[in-house]
């Protein structure tokens, strides 16, 4: 089977690229069981620190293949889709919740699907010429990808209500405004700038990063009470750790910080 999605180690960076742009990097079910099993190999490989998740071609993603939908009816079609949908969220949130950030860099069209794959970024930088949309309803499906939980989270939910219900489609100025996305640059600029902002996180304290990236996902879900608790007990155990015995040394000695991304 050809590679539908590619990982490559840069250092403590792992490298994640849709490979299909012929198809605009459409979601078929092959690329859905690719993008799991290179989800598990970045949470699982202690040497990876963090991920820059970027696509070949024109799009960064156009949604899920919808020749291969079409090519099936009835029940086949459901347990298609029912299969795809849990694998391709099994991936999603492999990276949610492993402890070392995600970069998503975007280009061209960002739809369906890979909205959802764009939504799991920390940092999500954007070519000038990113466009993103829903696209569910206009062919009669609802919602996935995790975007009816993030949206709201990221850009409220009466935005979250327009960009689901109504297709609407937004340029990178207006994704940039709404929250959707962290940066925008030229399209020539894009993959330097995404990979050096991957590098920073993977030279970065990877302990803390998980720390954060777990408190940020559960805080919605908790009262103040519980979730400064949490805080209370996750940088009291970070103190005693490697990376932070190196930044306390690093400020008192006025030089950069080295951290080997070890939690404590």
């Amino acid at each position: 089977m050809n590679d539908l999605v590619r990982l490559e180690r840069e250092g403590g960076v792992a490298r994640v690229t849709l490979a299909r742009p012929e198809a605009g990097n459409a979601v078929n079910l092959e690329l859905a069981q690719q993008l799991q099993e290179v989800a598990n190999a970045c949470a699982s490989d202690p040497g990876i620190r963090s991920v820059l998740l970027s696509a070949e071609g024109k799009a960064f993603c156009v949604g899920g293949d919808l020749s291969a939908f079409a090519a099936v009816q009835g029940d086949a079609r459901t347990a298609l889709l029912q299969t795809m949908a849990d694998t391709f969220h099994a991936a999603q949130l492999q990276f949610l919740t492993m402890p070392k950030p995600v970069v998503v860099s975007v280009q061209g069209a960002v739809a369906g699907a890979g909205l959802g794959l764009a939504l799991i970024g920390d940092l999500v930088v954007a070519g000038s010429g990113a466009h993103f949309t829903s696209a569910y309803t206009a062919v009669g499906l609802s919602a996935d990808g995790g975007s009816t939980f993030l949206l709201p989270r990221l850009i409220g939910m009466r935005r979250a209500q327009q960009l689901l219900l109504t297709d609407r489609r937004l340029t990178a100025v207006e994704a940039l405004d709404w929250g959707l996305v962290t940066e925008i640059v030229e399209p020539g600029a894009l993959d330097d700038h995404a990979a050096r902002r991957a590098r920073a996180f993977a030279n970065g304290p990877t302990a803390a990063y998980g720390a954060i990236r777990r408190l940020l996902l559960t805080s919605l879900a908790s009262d103040f009470a519980s979730q400064t608790d949490e805080e209370g007990r996750q940088i009291a155990r970070l103190a005693a750790g490697p990376d932070a015995s190196e930044g306390f040394a690093a400020f008192l000695a006025k030089r950069p910080a080295i951290f080997s991304g070890a939690d404590a």
